[in-house]
C-alpha cells in the first residue's frame, strides 16, 4: 500500500467511524453471524429468525451474502455478514458488521478444528472487544451432521482449546444444525428441532440481549473510545512516515543549501577582509 492508498484507507476509516459513532444510541442489541465463507452464516440466521421454510437470508452453493443485511426481531437484530477470506470487499463488509455488533455468533463449518485464518480471526474478536470478549462472543459449530458424535466431540474440545488460548477465556459454545432444524419445522417433527441443537441457541441469545439490554449504550461507547483511540495511534504514525519521507527527499538539498551558505559566507569573510585592507591601504595613502 502506497502512501495515497494509506491515506485513503485512514479517511474511509475516520468516516466509517463518524457514521457509527452517531448511530451508537442503544435500540436493541445487534447480533452479527460472523465467519469465513459457508460456514453456515445464512442458514443458520434464517433458522434463529423464523425463516427456515422461507429464507430471509439468502443461501447457496456458492458465496450469496455479499453486503451486511440486517433482520430486527422482538429482542435483537440480526446482522448477515460477507464470508471473509476471499474477496476484500467482502471482507471490508464483515469487518463494519463486526463495528456494529454488540455480540458476534463466531460460525465454525467442519470437518476439523480452527485453521490458521480462524485463529486469527479470534485474535481480531478480542481486540474488537477486549475484556468484554467472553460475553460478546458466541461460538456456533454448524452443520454437525457432517460429523460422528465421538469426532463432533474431539473437534469441539479443539475448538474451546484454541478460543480460550486466542480470546483469553471460554465463551458458550453451541453445536448446531440448521439442515436438521429446518427438517424438523417442516415435518413438524419436535424431536428433530431439538436435536439440531438450535432451541438453546435461541434461548442463549435471548436471555444475553435481555442482560445486554441496559449496559448498550455504555459499551458502545466504550468500544467507540478504543476504536478512537487505534484509529489516532495509525494516524500518529502516518504523519510520523511522512515526516521521514519528507526529510529523505528534501536531505539531499538540505546539504547543498548548507554547503551553499557557507560559501556565501566564505565569501561575505573574504570580502570583508579585502575591504578592511583596502580601508586600510586607503588611509596610508591619504596621510602621505
Amino acid at each position: 500500500m502506497d502512501r495515497v492508498q494509506r491515506i485513503e484507507a485512514l479517511e474511509a476509516e475516520y468516516q466509517l467511524f463518524a457514521s457509527q459513532r452517531s448511530d451508537a444510541a442503544p435500540t436493541k442489541p445487534r447480533i452479527a453471524a460472523w465467519g469465513l465463507v459457508k460456514a453456515g452464516k445464512s442458514s443458520l440466521l434464517n433458522m434463529l429468525s423464523g425463516h427456515a421454510s422461507d429464507e430471509h437470508f439468502q443461501t447457496g452453493d456458492i458465496r450469496t451474502t455479499r453486503t451486511n443485511q440486517a433482520l430486527e426481531l422482538n429482542d435483537y437484530v440480526l446482522i448477515d455478514t460477507p464470508g471473509l477470506g476471499i474477496d476484500a470487499d467482502d471482507t471490508q463488509q464483515a469487518n463494519e458488521g463486526l463495528d456494529k455488533a454488540d455480540v458476534v455468533l463466531f460460525v465454525h463449518a467442519p470437518p476439523g478444528e480452527l485453521d490458521v485464518e480462524e485463529v486469527a480471526l479470534l485474535d481480531q474478536l478480542r481486540n474488537a472487544y477486549g475484556d468484554e470478549v467472553g460475553e460478546r462472543v458466541v461460538l456456533v459449530i454448524s452443520q454437525l451432521d457432517k460429523l460422528q458424535d465421538t469426532d463432533l466431540a474431539e473437534v469441539r474440545q479443539t475448538i474451546e482449546r484454541q478460543a480460550l488460548i486466542h480470546l483469553g477465556t471460554m465463551p458458550e459454545c453451541f453445536v448446531i444444525s440448521s439442515t436438521r432444524f429446518k427438517s424438523g419445522v417442516e415435518k413438524k417433527k419436535e424431536g428433530l428441532c431439538i436435536k439440531s441443537g438450535i432451541p438453546p441457541l435461541v434461548q442463549h441469545l435471548q436471555m444475553l440481549s435481555k442482560s445486554l439490554t441496559n449496559s448498550l449504550e455504555a459499551a458502545r461507547q466504550k468500544r467507540l473510545a478504543r476504536r478512537a483511540l487505534e484509529l489516532c495511534e495509525r494516524i500518529d504514525v502516518a504523519i510520523e512516515q511522512d515526516i521521514k519521507l519528507i526529510e529523505q527527499v528534501t536531505q539531499p538539498y538540505v546539504v547543498k543549501t548548507k554547503a551553499f551558505v557557507e560559501l556565501v559566507h566564505g565569501a561575505q569573510q573574504t570580502f570583508k577582509n579585502h575591504t578592511s585592507d583596502m580601508q586600510k591601504t586607503r588611509k596610508k595613502l591619504d596621510s602621505l
